[in-house]
């Protein structure tokens, strides 16, 4: 499947300020499930300098820094990515992830910052452990069996702006935007021992819906199979509908623009366009 994404975001602020060096993540990755026909970025205003290089788990940077002040800064993205995984289950696991843990050991055992750091909240922890049970310790069985639960039980609701929120919360109020069920998939799997990262990006969607929006949803990583993703905000295992820009196990490392500015008490507004066009479909 190939897609048209155009990607507008801009501050403005309600007098000059200076801008300090700003990480833009908008790159498309490339690797077995998508390929990038395409790529341009434009900013205002025109920075002083730009450097792009990749980070520690993969993703493209772009890093710009400014010189003098401004009342706006701009980012404009147009892409064409053609998304290449028809089949979401084209993988034979490997012994090491038939059941539950996951064995990540030898070879795999780099993949530790993506397993869990912290305890999780009591109630997500239960969650987690039903499932578990419910899919007699299958890994497969358990990642389909938590990607359902969560599209029937947590209401989708967009959130603008904010970081995720904590995965009890989620759970309690059973509403959340995609990063906020994203964030409480990741730490089911990390309380089974499945190591997950969080990926933002953009979804098929409805064609027929004007205002669109960056999408998130989780990885999990299975020996023999590599990284998958899964999205729970519409209970699917991502095939080709998914452009997936970065990905990491803190979400704030996918965020497409990090960074500040310095002024006399100026106030900020963000304002952004997402258009997406599909240009064809895989028979």
């Amino acid at each position: 499947m190939r897609f048209s994404i155009c990607h507008h975001t801009s501050y403005t602020y309600s007098q000059a300020v200076q801008l300090t060096p700003q990480l833009l993540r908008f790159y498309p990755r490339s690797d077995g499930a998508q390929r990038i026909l395409s790529y341009q970025m434009s900013l205002t205003p025109e920075p002083q300098g730009r450097s792009d290089y990749l980070d520690l788990e993969g993703n493209t940077i772009t890093r710009v820094w400014f010189a003098g002040s401004t009342d706006r800064f701009s980012v404009d993205v147009s892409m064409e990515v053609e998304t290449l995984r028809k089949n979401p289950y084209d993988f034979l696991l490997a012994d090491a992830a038939l059941s539950l843990p996951v064995d990540y050991s030898g070879p795999h055992a780099a993949i530790s910052c993506y397993l869990p750091q912290i305890t999780a909240d009591e109630s997500v922890t239960a969650l987690a452990e039903g499932i578990r049970q419910a899919a007699g310790n299958d890994t497969l069985k358990f990642l389909h069996g938590l990607s359902e639960r969560l599209f029937n039980d947590i209401t989708h609701r967009q959130r603008e702006t904010g970081e995720p929120q904590a995965p009890a919360i989620t759970l309690e109020k059973r509403i959340g935007a995609c990063r906020d069920i994203t964030v409480l998939f990741m730490a089911c799997c990390q309380a089974v021992g499945i190591a997950v990262r969080f990926v933002s990006g953009y979804q098929r969607g409805d064609p027929t819906v004007e205002r669109r929006q960056l999408h998130a949803w989780p990885e999990v990583y299975l020996p023999g199979a590599g990284w998958r993703g899964f999205d729970p905000t519409h209970g699917t295992l991502n095939a080709d509908t998914h452009v997936s820009i970065a990905a990491a196990a803190d979400p704030r490392n996918t965020m497409p623009v990090s960074g500040g500015f310095f002024g006399k008490a100026a106030d900020s507004r963000l304002d952004y366009r997402v258009r997406i066009r599909i240009l064809d479909e895989a028979e």
